[in-house]
């Protein structure tokens, strides 16, 4: 007798052998004692949760002659045996998947009309979302307004696939992964009746590799069976799961390179692997998954107070992605070390700026780079004008706060004693800041222009510069419309600029044409328009002066056309 697997072999007969879908039981049991079966029906759910099993028994009920009072089919007459048989001709299963085209629907709407022995005829579509739009389309008719002893049951594991109109004309019922409390007295049951030998271990390991799936959980029982017990190479989480609870790179990339040599699928460790930090984080929450026992709960909370939420979170996130990754990777593990690596650097360091300060007192490496050096004389030293100078920290490495306002500027004390001195590194320092005018124009030219994206380079091509103090580059623009334009990309030029100069930079932009227009109106406000006074041309008649005098004193440069008129003639 040739060996049938256990799911097949323990498959549900009657609705009350179906585990963990009470709902669809209970509705389909009631719909067949009032005689009130809908017209097609859609069964969703994940892989193995009884979908296609269920929709044999409503088959089996529906055709059965010697119906019990709850619905139940009774297994004994001519059409329940054919139906054990897998050999009825009242029920009509179609893999969607493979008869997908609108020639194969045709012919189940062509055949529907035809008579069966039985008193119903169930036409049953597995993965009934793997059917093209046409083919979608050719169903919705006859599924709409079937013959009256037809009934239709769609399966399928995606129904946001299924077109809204075939949803539409379906009782929609949902089917859920099942309980593992379930699982494992359905395990019980089966290797009982079975008459396996099987240890709580073992049954553990098919529940937990089933993740809610009866029929994967049937499949890891032989699985085991076959092996005589938990095969070895499974290898274990729990090693990588205490190191990332123990935030340790190193004894986390040791228990995966173990796991792996031990034959494990890299993203089988990384599916285990957060499925146990998911069970983490919900016992630290005080939610037990369901997947965990109630004496493994304590030991979980524990781990999940030591790793804390935010480093669970981290963990869940970026092994999530990697598993995601993994799919196209042509090396899972490697996705899956670059995952821990990371993880740790993300949370092996979270107050880096505070591990590179060093006492106040302790004077700045000569290794130390100079830009770095400028950065910080330039947070920390402030200058007062007129020789004077405000103390600044010696401690060049850590940041300090941003000058005040020039309103607010702090008062120096008179007294000498208070005044600081400034270390010899600050005042190297700041004479790198202090470069002139003919130097920052000289390296623009060479280095910095030449540098540049092509668009920055053609708008600062007529850019000059005019003044080079404190960190400041102040540049002129031909024209306002030119100063818009490029001060929509200052920031490349700041990007550049300290680059090249090793400093912070800060571009200031002015427009030429606004400063000539200013300069040149000042004067002509200044001139005032001299008046000419007809009248005083005849109160000098008298003295020999002429008004043709005046008028040419007063207009310097006109020409008295009249005279030589009177010269001609």
């Amino acid at each position: 007798m040739v060996y049938q697997s256990l799911y097949r072999r323990f498959r549900p007969q009657t609705f009350r052998e179906v585990i963990g879908q009470d709902h669809l039981v209970a509705a389909l049991r009631n719909a067949v004692v009032e005689e009130r079966v809908g017209h097609a029906y859609l069964l969703s759910g994940p892989r193995g949760t009884g979908k296609t099993s269920t929709a044999r028994i409503l088959a089996k009920a529906l055709n059965c002659i010697d119906l019990s009072g709850d619905g139940e089919p009774c297994g004994s007459c001519d059409s329940c045996a054919n139906f054990e048989a897998g050999n009825s001709m009242d029920l009509v299963e179609l893999d969607a998947a493979s008869n997908n085209n609108v020639a194969n629907i045709r012919e189940i709407t062509a055949n529907a009309a035809l008579g069966s022995p039985g008193k119903r005829k169930i036409y049953l579509l597995d993965e009934v979302h793997m059917l093209t739009a046409a083919a979608s389309n050719a169903l919705l008719k006859t599924l709409e307004e079937p013959p009256d002893h037809v009934i239709f049951v769609l399966a399928t594991t995606d129904p946001q696939k299924v077109l809204p109109t075939i949803r539409s004309r379906t009782q929609h019922v949902e089917l859920t992964l099942v309980a593992p409390e379930l699982l494992r007295l359905h395990v019980e049951q089966i290797a009982k009746q079975a008459e396996l030998e099987i240890d709580s271990a073992a049954i553990e390991y098919v529940v937990e590799q089933g993740s809610g799936s009866v029929r994967d959980t049937l499949s890891a029982l032989d699985q085991v069976v076959t092996a005589g017990g938990i095969p070895e190479h499974r290898g274990s989480v729990d090693a990588l799961v205490n190191a990332i609870v123990a935030q340790d790179l190193t004894d986390s990339m040791t228990a995966i390179a173990e796991t792996v040599a031990a034959g494990v699928d890299p993203k089988d460790l990384a599916y285990r692997t957060t499925r146990k930090l998911r069970d983490v984080f919900l016992a630290g929450a005080g939610v037990n998954s369901g997947e965990a026992t109630l004496e493994e709960l304590p030991e979980l909370a524990e781990k999940a107070g030591e790793m804390g939420r935010a480093v669970n979170v981290r963990a869940l996130e970026l092994l999530g992605q990697a598993l995601v990754d993994m799919r196209q990777a042509p090396d899972p593990r490697l996705v899956l070390d670059l995952a821990l690596v990371r993880l740790f650097a993300g949370t092996s360091d979270p107050h880096p700026v505070q591990r590179s300060a060093r006492p106040s007192g302790q004077t700045q490496s000569s290794s130390e780079r100079p830009a770095a050096q400028a950065r910080a004389v330039l947070a920390s030293a402030q200058s007062t004008g007129d020789g004077e100078v405000v103390a600044a920290s010696s401690d060049s490495s850590s940041v300090a706060p941003p000058p005040p306002p020039p309103t607010q500027a702090t008062e120096v004390d008179d007294r000498p004693d208070q005044v600081a001195p400034v270390t010899q590194t600050q005042t190297q320092a700041k004479g790198s800041l202090e470069l002139s005018i003919t130097e920052v124009s000289k390296r623009w030219e060479q280095e910095v222009l030449p540098s540049l994206a092509a668009r920055a380079r053609a708008r600062f091509q007529a850019a000059t510069i005019v003044t080079v103090a404190e960190g400041r580059v102040r540049f002129e623009l031909p024209n306002e419309t030119h100063r818009e334009r490029c001060e929509q990309i200052k920031s490349d030029i700041e990007t550049a600029l300290r680059d090249i100069f090793e400093v912070e930079v800060e571009v200031e932009l002015t427009a030429a044409q606004e400063e000539k227009v200013q300069t040149t109106a000042e004067p002509k406000a200044a001139v005032e328009e001299e008046v000419v006074d007809p009248a005083e041309f005849e109160a000098n008649a008298g003295t020999g002066t002429t008004s043709v005098d005046r008028v040419l004193e007063a207009f310097p440069g006109a020409i008295a056309s009249g005279e030589e008129d009177s010269a001609s003639r």
